[in-house]
């Protein structure tokens, strides 16, 4: 029996995700180009020198008892005795009937911690409404909080326009300057008045200030005992493997390559060839190869490669104003620099090590955007009795600090952060730079036209795209899973239309 063709563009999440599910039905020859050379996309695990970075930091957490499963499939939560439940912002899952006995080859339970560094001192996150806010920011800043609270409920903006006007509505507006607007603008390189409010609609809206103020009260006065756990709970664990998010990835990509899917790495997609409507074959280039492009036929594709780079490889002719608008479609890059230590300056109490798992830096001296412990992620991420921490940049390819040796970065790094009082420069052990484009999709450029390229899209009835980038959408983990569950789905049916994948986590209801 001749095997129909399929073609993967991009071993991340989404794209193992595909891969695994299609190679379970033994019905499909499968390829998998990635251009890295090594899986996990985004989610990948760096190591240096035995010390391990996890891009960009990887809670597991899911709505979904599918996506649990699914991980507990390759890495089962270490064993426990106690009743387990993790949160995440707004949702509780129950892990009982999903526990199973492992070695350290597993998912860990861990405690999330977050704080805000802000005026060399630290906020809680997500922000609570106490005594403690009060004392950090002072009395007449507290007051001006409390007005601006006041103000946005009794006369909100009826329009939200941009983001600033949805932080505004939903934190006031001197909460918003204090603690959202430099931050927010750090990270995206915009204006939030330059920034669709539908981000805010999609990432933060759980988080809205009458729960801070509800969750906060309640401690105070409420015994422990006598608090009711529900799903808007702000209590929150999360489970986590212990080497990192790409060891999850690895062993999906193992356990796919023994079902039979060929993983090129080091293979970039170059042409998507169109016929009467369709994908019927792909062109890619691989730095393994000579140095000739290398077609492959297929009877369909699944990317999640950025629409942008997909339109140039489109070799169709596309209409100008859809290729405009893909053209014209805007992303943030990344890059994390992995610092280890003797110590650290800031400490929990004297030479205890602080529990955070990251700080958002909102310190508006520095360019840094938010800092990772690693040692409190997994205690399997450090090779020594050292703090291996990550420093996080967002910014564009070839600016200056993008183009600046991994040295000079690491100096850069290093500078910054003993200027806020988070280290000490002669602490420093070791260093790693890892650089990661197209990292977040951006809700800027041409965003707001994206549903006409949808459309275009939709009239390639064996194009499935999936993924954070496939789909340019700020997706989680898990919600670039589910678009991947959905596009195989679909493709099984012979369904046509696509509408079904871009509709996943258009109302989800926590963060990333």
């Amino acid at each position: 029996m001749n095997k129909k063709k399929i073609v993967i563009i991009g071993a991340g999440p989404a794209g193992l995700t595909a891969a695994y599910e299609l190679s379970q039905t033994g019905k499909y020859h499968i390829t998998v180009l990635e251009a890295d050379d090594q899986v996990g996309g985004i989610s990948k695990t760096v190591n240096h020198q035995g010390n391990l970075i996890d891009i960009g930091g990887h809670r597991f957490f899911s709505k979904s008892e599918k996506v649990l499963k699914w991980w507990m499939k390759f890495l089962p939560i270490l064993d426990t005795t106690h009743h387990l439940k993790i949160g995440y912002h707004s949702e509780t899952q129950d892990l009982d009937n999903l526990i199973q006995k492992n070695s350290e080859n597993s998912m860990l339970v861990r405690k999330r911690k977050s704080r805000i560094y802000f005026n060399k001192k630290l906020f809680d996150y997500p922000l609570k409404i106490n005594i403690q806010l009060l004392l950090n920011l002072g009395v007449f800043k507290s007051l001006r909080i409390v007005k601006g609270i006041a103000h946005a409920r009794l006369f909100p903006i009826k329009e939200e326009h941009n983001l600033e006007d949805f932080f505004i509505n939903n934190f006031g507006k001197e909460l918003y300057l204090t603690f959202f607007k430099d931050y927010t603008e750090k990270v995206w390189g915009k204006a939030c008045t330059d920034l669709s409010s539908e981000w805010g609609r999609q990432r933060i809206k759980s988080l809205k200030v009458r729960d801070l103020v509800k969750h906060s009260v309640k401690k105070i006065f409420v015994p422990r005992s006598a608090r009711k756990e529900n799903t808007r709970s702000l209590i929150e664990k999360f489970l986590y493997p212990a080497k990192g998010p790409g060891m999850l990835w690895e062993k999906v990509a193992d356990s796919c390559q023994d079902a039979g899917v060929e993983i090129l790495f080091q293979s970039r997609l170059t042409k998507l060839h169109i016929e009467d409507g369709l994908v019927n074959k792909v062109s890619y280039f691989s730095t393994l190869e000579p140095a000739n492009e290398v077609e492959l036929k297929c009877d369909a594709v699944f990317s999640t490669m950025p629409i942008k780079n997909l339109f140039e490889s489109l070799q169709a002719e596309v209409p100008s104003e859809i290729a405009e608008i893909a053209e014209q479609l805007e992303y943030r890059d990344f890059m994390i620099v992995g610092l280890e230590l003797k110590k650290l300056k800031l400490e929990q109490e004297k030479g205890k090590l602080i529990k955070d798992n990251w700080l958002y830096i909102q310190e508006g001296n520095v360019k840094v955007g938010r800092l990772q412990i690693f040692n409190n992620w997994s205690p399997y991420m450090t090779s020594a009795d050292t703090v291996w921490i990550g420093a996080e940049y967002f910014c564009q390819q070839h600016d200056e600090l993008w183009d600046s040796s991994d040295q000079d970065v690491i100096k850069f790094a290093l500078k910054e952060l003993a200027i806020i009082g988070i280290l000490e420069e002669g602490e420093y052990l070791s260093g790693k730079v890892v650089r990661c484009p197209k990292a977040y999709p951006t809700y800027s450029g041409s965003y707001h036209h994206l549903n006409q390229v949808i459309e275009y899209l939709d009239t390639k009835e064996n194009l499935f795209l999936m993924g954070r980038n496939g789909l340019h959408k700020y997706n989680n983990q898990d919600h670039s899973m589910l678009t991947a569950f959905k596009a195989v789905e679909l493709f099984e049916k012979g369904e046509p239309s696509k509408r079904e994948i871009w509709a996943i986590n258009s109302d989800d209801e926590y963060l990333g």
